[in-house]
């Protein structure tokens, strides 16, 4: 028997369904500009990030080894890419982004913060979410380290393993910390220890110095084991 995941944008949500350029449903995290992040709210206080919430249908067991890694667009979902280079090279573009940021600030003050960023910590405060000091642990970038060729997230053998402070349940609507959580393990509906869902943050960044535009489209894969 098949254990399936829903993936969301809030707590109790269905399925991603955002519309996507070239058709499709997914999320979209909007326009950034140069030198700041999407989606934003304050540039000064570091408010604004992308919820995503994954919750799965198993009855008996947990699902373990939960991780994420990015690849081409259309690879996986079979969507007609609608970007504005080709998906190719977005994939490369995107990683590469990630492998080029290097910005001491979580906000993009200084304009040279780049690429996808995750934060796996669903309670971390606002002033320090997706701070640079946190990357290599909670915070982790697409492509950093080697982009393309070698980087992070780039692929299932570098996919990053969820974080145990990602692990929340739905406590009747309200959301409340996992018990006992414990690094890619997602508990099945109602589990207080391992909690019955991962929740991270997300945030696209641009640098100041970025020259290309237009519409950039890449897949994200999340890996899991399960036991029927």
């Amino acid at each position: 028997m098949a254990v399936n995941l829903t993936i969301s944008e809030t707590l109790t949500g269905g399925a991603l369904a955002d519309s996507l350029s070239g058709g499709g449903t997914g999320l979209d995290l909007g326009q950034v500009i140069n030198g700041q992040f999407s989606p934003v709210v304050d540039i000064p206080s570091n408010d604004g990030y992308q919820s995503i919430f994954v919750k799965h249908d198993a009855v008996i067991d947990p699902i373990t080894d939960l991780s994420l890694y990015a690849q081409q667009y259309g690879v996986g979902t079979g969507f007609t890419y609608g970007g504005a280079n080709s998906a190719t090279a977005d994939i490369t573009k995107l990683l590469n982004m990630g492998n080029a940021s290097n910005s001491a600030n979580a906000n993009n003050a200084d304009g040279l913060a780049n690429g996808f960023h995750i934060d796996m910590d669903w309670q971390v405060s606002q002033p320090s979410q997706f701070a640079p000091a946190r990357i290599g642990t909670n915070v982790r970038i697409f492509g950093d380290n080697g982009g393309a060729a070698t980087g992070e997230g780039r692929n299932l053998a570098t996919a990053f393993l969820i974080h145990a402070d990602a692990m929340s349940r739905n406590n009747g609507g309200t959301e409340v910390d996992a018990g006992t959580p414990v690094a890619g393990r997602v508990g099945k509906t109602g589990d207080t220890v391992l909690g019955d869902r991962a929740h991270i943050k997300t945030r696209f960044y641009l640098r100041q110095d970025e020259t290309d535009g237009g519409v950039l489209q890449w897949e994200l894969v999340w890996s899991y084991s399960f036991t029927a």
